[in-house]
C-alpha cells in the first residue's frame, strides 16, 4: 500500500504493530512503526502500548523504559496507566522490583490512578523476589484504598507466598482480610494455614482458637485435611487442654485409616495421663494398635507411670507386654521402684508422730 502511494490508516498501522509484537517479532514491528511516522501518521497511545509490550515480551526492558520516558516528555501523546503497568510488569517478571517501584512512583507523580493490574504486577514481583512483607504491606494498603481494593487474585498471590515462607501471623491477617472482602481461600492454602497455626500453639496457646477456626473451615468446605494436619491439630488441642477434642481427632484418624505420628499420639496420651484418665488412654492405645500403629517409648512410659501411680499393676503389665511385643524398649522395673518409693513415703508420713499431732 505504501509503495503504491496508498496511505494506510492509523488503525491499520496499529493493528499490524500489535500483531507482530504479540508474536515476538519486535524488530519488524519497529520497522512498521518507523514507516508509520515517515508517512506522517501519528502513532496513538495504543500503538505505543503494543510496541512497549512487545519490547518487554522479548526482554528489551531498557528500550521499553526509554520509549516510556519519551512518551512522558512528548507534547503529542501522553502515557497512560496501562503504559506504565506494561513496563513495570516487565521489570517485575525479571526480578527487578525496585525499578518497577520507581516506575510506579512516576505514574503516581503524574496523577495517574493505578489499576488492579498495576498492583497485582507489583505483588507478583515482590513475592517472586522474596520480599513478602513488602507484598503484605502493599496488600494492606490496597485493603484500605476504596478506589482500588484487592481482588481475589491479589490475595491468591500473597497468601500462598506467605505460607510457603512460614510467615503465619501475616498469613492469618491476610486470610481474615480476604474473608472480610468476601473471597474464599482455596483448600490447599487453608490446610497449610491450619498447620502453621497449630505449630504456633507450642509457643502461644492463644492461637489455638484461630487454628480450630481454620481447621473447621477446611472440613466444612468438603476438603479432607491431610494426615499431618490432623496430627498437628490433635497435638495443639492436647496442649491447650481440650483433651476430648484431641481424642476425637485421633479416633477420626483411626476410623479413616490415616497414618498417625508418634509425637501427636504421645502428646494426647500424656494429656490424658496428666488428668488421671488412664481408662481413655488405654482405649486409645487399643484402638491404634489394632491398626498396626506402634506408639513410641514416651507414650508407653507416660501410661506405665500413671498406671503404676494408681497401683493398677495388671493394666501396667498388659501395657508393658504390648510394648515388648512390638519391640518398644520400656522399663517397668523403674516405674515399680518409683511407685514403691511413693508408697513408702506415704506410710512414713502416716506413722510419723508429728503428722498425727501425738506428743
Amino acid at each position: 500500500m505504501v509503495a503504491r502511494g496508498h496511505l494506510p490508516s492509523v488503525a491499520a498501522f496499529s493493528a499490524v504493530v500489535g500483531c507482530l509484537c504479540k508474536r515476538g517479532r519486535v524488530t519488524r514491528a519497529m520497522e512498521v512503526f518507523d514507516t508509520m511516522r515517515a508517512v506522517g501518521s501519528e502513532p496513538t497511545i495504543r500503538t505505543y502500548n503494543s510496541l512497549i509490550g512487545g519490547l518487554c515480551y522479548v526482554g528489551r526492558l531498557e528500550e521499553a523504559r526509554d520509549l516510556l520516558n519519551k512518551l512522558k516528555d512528548s507534547p503529542k501523546q501522553t502515557a497512560d496507566i496501562y503504559t506504565f503497568t506494561i513496563v513495570l510488569d516487565g521489570f517485575c517478571k525479571v526480578g527487578r522490583t525496585e525499578d518497577a517501584m520507581a516506575i510506579f512512583e512516576d505514574a503516581i507523580r503524574m496523577g495517574l490512578s493505578p489499576t488492579i493490574f498495576t498492583y497485582n504486577a507489583l505483588l507478583n514481583g515482590h513475592c517472586k523476589e522474596g520480599n513478602l512483607l513488602k507484598a503484605y504491606d502493599l496488600l494492606m494498603e490496597m485493603c484500605d484504598n476504596d478506589d482500588c481494593p484487592p481482588d481475589k487474585i491479589s490475595f491468591s498471590i500473597v497468601l500462598p507466598a506467605l505460607l510457603r515462607a512460614g510467615e503465619i501471623s501475616a498469613a492469618w491477617k491476610t486470610f481474615k482480610r480476604m474473608e472480610h472482602a468476601g473471597f474464599e481461600a482455596d483448600s490447599r492454602a487453608l490446610d497449610t494455614l491450619a498447620r502453621g497455626l497449630c505449630r504456633q500453639c507450642a509457643a502461644d496457646i492463644s492461637v489455638l482458637k484461630d487454628a480450630k477456626e481454620v481447621f473447621g473451615k477446611v472440613v466444612a468446605a468438603g476438603h479432607e485435611p491431610v494426615s499431618y494436619t490432623y496430627c498437628l491439630m490433635a497435638q495443639a488441642l492436647a496442649r491447650g487442654g481440650e483433651v476430648d477434642a484431641a481424642v476425637a481427632i485421633l479416633d477420626d484418624m483411626v476410623r479413616k485409616g490415616y497414618a498417625l505420628r508418634k509425637r501427636a499420639y504421645t502428646d494426647v496420651v500424656r494429656a490424658l495421663c496428666d488428668r488421671s484418665r488412664t481408662h481413655d488412654a488405654l482405649r486409645v492405645l487399643a484402638a491404634v494398635i489394632t491398626k498396626d500403629f506402634v506408639p513410641g517409648r514416651n507414650a508407653f512410659d507416660a501410661l506405665l507411670e500413671e498406671l503404676s501411680r494408681q497401683g493398677r499393676w495388671p493394666d501396667a503389665m498388659a501395657v508393658y507386654g504390648a510394648a515388648v511385643k512390638r519391640g518398644v524398649v520400656v522399663s517397668l522395673k523403674r516405674h515399680v521402684k518409683e511407685a514403691l518409693a511413693r508408697d513408702q513415703k506415704k506410710e512414713e508420713a502416716w506413722e510419723s508422730p508429728a503428722q498425727l499431732c501425738v506428743p
